[in-house]
C-alpha cells in the first residue's frame, strides 16, 4: 500500500497505545511509563574492559531487593529503594554507577542466561502488539530483571580441559549441585518421603551406665551417648538429614554434651524405638525394610538412581530455583554471573537474537556500530525518490528537525497549540500509520525517530549488513 493512498482506521490508532508490560508480570518498574533517558547499554559505547573478564564485579541495584546476588554494597536508603514507576533508569544509573565491590567467588562453573519459554512468548506478544521499538539491551535487561523469567545453563569451569567433568541435579526438584554426593544428600534431606514410608519398630533399649549424651545445638535433638556403639552412625544420619552441605567434622565438633540424668534417661527410653524405611513401589528382589538412613541412601543409588540423581556435563534449570539452591560456591557463581549480565548484558543480548527472530521480530542497527534495535515491524528507510502526503512529510520534517520528540510534541508542532481535536487526530492517524509501516520508530520511553533517507545503493548495503547480522 502506498503511503500516499493509505486509508487509516481506528484499529490502527488503538494498536499504538503503549502496553504496560508490568501488568503482565513481565516488566520492571521502568517499562510502564516514560523515561528521562533510554536505559539501554550500548554495544558500541565505551566501557571499562575489566567488566568483560570479570576482574571488576558489577554494581548492586538495591531496588531489586536483598536476594540479588553476592553484592554487599551499602543501602541507598528508603527514598531510592522504591523507584518511581514513572521514571526510567538512566544509563549512568544502570550501567556505570558502582557500589562497594564484593569478593569474586572461585569460578567452578560457566554460566549462561536465556529467556524462560513461557515468559518470553508472552513478552514477545505484548511487544509486537505495542509496535514499539526496543533496544536489544533493554529486552535483555527486561528478561534478566526477575529470576523467574530466565533459564540458566551451567557447565563445569574446566569442561574444555576435562570433557568428562560433570555436574549433578536432584531429580525430584531439578536443583543443581557440583557433585553427585551433594545431590543425593539433598534428596535424602528434602524428598525422603517420595521414596520411603517411615516405620517405627520396638527394639531392646541400650544397656550400660551412660554419663552424658550429645545434643545438636541447632535442632535440639539428642544424638546419643559417645560410649554407645551407634553414636557415630546417629551423628552421620542427623548431619545428612539436616546439614547435608556442611562439613561433618565441623558439625561433630560443635555438638553439646549434656550430663543431666533426666535427659540421659529420656534418650535411653527413646532408643526402645527405631525408624526403619520401607521402599515405596517395591519390586521383587528389593529389600522390604532398611534399618538406617545410610542403608536407604544405598538403596536409592542401587534401585532408584534415575529418579534420584542425574549427572551431565551441562545442566539447564529454571531461574526460580536460585532461591532453592543451598548456600555455597555454586550458588555464589551463578548469582555473580547474573549480576555481571545485569550490569552489562552483552552475552544475554546476543543469546536472545535468534529467539527474537523466531518470534517474528526484526533486528537492525543504527549505523554500522550503533545500537541494535528489535521491533515486530520491519524498518523502512525513506527512498530519496519516494513521495509522501503533505501531512506525512510534515511529520518527517518535524522529526528530522527535532530528534527524539514525544508524540504530543509532534502533534502540537504540526496541528498547532490551539488546534481542535479533529486536527490533532488527523496528525495522530498519520503518525501511527508511519509507525505501523516502519517509517518511524517509537521507543519504549515514547521518543520518536524517523528512519533515515537512504539511496537504493545505501539501502541495499545496509539491508545486506542486517541480514548478515541476523544469520
Amino acid at each position: 500500500m502506498s503511503p500516499d493512498t493509505a486509508k487509516q482506521n481506528p484499529e490502527q490508532n488503538e494498536s499504538m497505545i503503549p502496553i504496560d508490560l508490568s501488568a503482565l508480570g513481565l516488566g520492571p518498574s521502568w517499562v510502564s511509563g516514560p523515561a528521562e533517558k533510554v536505559s539501554s547499554g550500548r554495544e558500541g559505547g565505551r566501557r571499562d574492559n575489566r567488566d568483560r573478564d570479570g576482574s571488576r564485579p558489577p554494581r548492586r541495584d538495591d531496588s531489586r531487593g536483598p536476594s540479588r546476588g553476592p553484592s554487599n554494597g551499602p543501602s541507598r536508603g528508603p527514598q531510592n529503594s522504591q523507584r518511581d514507576d514513572r521514571r526510567g533508569p538512566r544509563r549512568d544509573d544502570r550501567f556505570s554507577q558502582r557500589q562497594e565491590e564484593p569478593a569474586i567467588p572461585v569460578k567452578v562453573v560457566s554460566t549462561g542466561f536465556f529467556p524462560d519459554d513461557a515468559k518470553f512468548e508472552a513478552l514477545g506478544e505484548a511487544m509486537k502488539k505495542s509496535l514499539i521499538t526496543y533496544e536489544l539491551f533493554s529486552v535483555a535487561l527486561l528478561i534478566l530483571d526477575k529470576e523467574d523469567r530466565i533459564s540458566i545453563v551451567i557447565r563445569p569451569a574446566d569442561a574444555e580441559k576435562n570433557p568428562q567433568a560433570t555436574l549433578s541435579v536432584s531429580v525430584p526438584d531439578s536443583v543443581p549441585f557440583l557433585t553427585e554426593a551433594e545431590a543425593v544428600s539433598h534428596v535424602m534431606s528434602r524428598h525422603l518421603d517420595k521414596f520411603f514410608d517411615v516405620v517405627e519398630v520396638d527394639v531392646e533399649p541400650p544397656k550400660g551406665n551412660f554419663l552424658m549424651v550429645a545434643k545438636c545445638p541447632q535442632t535440639g535433638v539428642i544424638l546419643g551417648s559417645p560410649t554407645h556403639h551407634n553414636y557415630l552412625k546417629s551423628l552421620r544420619e542427623h548431619h545428612s538429614r539436616n546439614f547435608p552441605n556442611g562439613a561433618f567434622d565441623r558439625f561433630k565438633a560443635g555438638v553439646e554434651m549434656i550430663r543431666e540424668k533426666e535427659v540421659i534417661d529420656q534418650w535411653v527410653a527413646s532408643m526402645s524405638k527405631r525408624k526403619e524405611y520401607a521402599p515405596k513401589d517395591r519390586k521383587e528382589g528389593e529389600p522390604e525394610r532398611l534399618e538406617s538412613l545410610d542403608a536407604a541412601r544405598g538403596f536409592l543409588l542401587a534401585f532408584r538412581r534415575e529418579a534420584t540423581v542425574i549427572s551431565r556435563n551441562q545442566i539447564r534449570f529454571p531461574g526460580r530455583l536460585l532461591a532453592e539452591m543451598p548456600p555455597g560456591v555454586l550458588r555464589d557463581n551463578v548469582r555473580y554471573a547474573l549480576e555481571l549480565q545485569r550490569h552489562f548484558p552483552l552475552d544475554t543480548a546476543n543469546g536472545i537474537r535468534g529467539r527474537l527472530r523466531k518470534e517474528g521480530f526484526h533486528l537492525y542497527k543504527k549505523g554500522s556500530k550503533g545500537i541494535t534495535y528489535a521491533c515486530g515491524v520491519r524498518r523502512k528507510c525513506r527512498d530519496p525518490q519516494a513521495t509522501f502526503s503533505d501531512s506525512m512529510q510534515k511529520i518527517f520534517d518535524s522529526l528530522d528537525k527535532n530528534i527524539g520528540q514525544q508524540t504530543k510534541d509532534v502533534v502540537l508542532s504540526i496541528a498547532g497549540e490551539n488546534a481542535d481535536d479533529e486536527a490533532k487526530s488527523k496528525v495522530l492517524v498519520d503518525l501511527n500509520f508511519l509507525i505501523s509501516e516502519g517509517y518511524v520508530a517509537k521507543l519504549h520511553d515514547g521518543r520518536l525517530f524517523a528512519q533515515p533517507v537512504l539511496s537504493s545503493q545505501a539501502k541495499a548495503k545496509e539491508e545486506a549488513e542486517n541480514d548478515a547480522e541476523e544469520k
